[in-house]
């Protein structure tokens, strides 16, 4: 019951107005992260906004490849996933403004994308 009032309150949060820079019908700007609740590596969120489906996916991992253009994670069952980035992308480190340039292998990090473009967000939530 938990779960689902977490899961219902996060679809609100993400359907407020998903990456604006990326669909540029969409007024306002990119939603903040989503709280899930536990251990989890990757969530697909499948969101309406303005009557226009949408999915938000999330990723968990440590990076193992920082790029301009993409970032490699490994996430905790051990698989590799790049994810694409942009100048575009807003990157957090401890909950301040950060750049692409700032994130270093081995960090833990969580990124949103939306409609499998490149990352919208990018946070570190630990060091090495």
């Amino acid at each position: 019951m938990k779960l689902l009032a977490v899961l219902a309150s996060t679809l609100v949060l993400a359907s407020s107005a998903a990456a604006a820079e990326l669909h540029p019908g969409l007024k306002g700007g990119v939603p903040g992260f989503p709280k899930i609740p536990g251990k989890w590596s990757h969530v697909d969120l499948n969101v309406t906004i303005r009557r226009v489906p949408h999915t938000i996916t999330l990723d968990r991992g440590r990076l193992t490849q920082v790029s301009q253009t993409q970032l490699v994670i490994r996430e905790s069952d051990g698989s590799l996933w790049t994810i694409p980035v942009t100048n575009q992308t807003i990157v957090a480190m401890f909950g301040r403004r950060a750049s692409l340039f700032d994130l270093r292998k081995r960090e833990q990090v969580e990124t949103m994308r939306v409609d499998g473009g490149p990352a919208v967000r990018v946070r570190v939530t630990s060091r090495r």
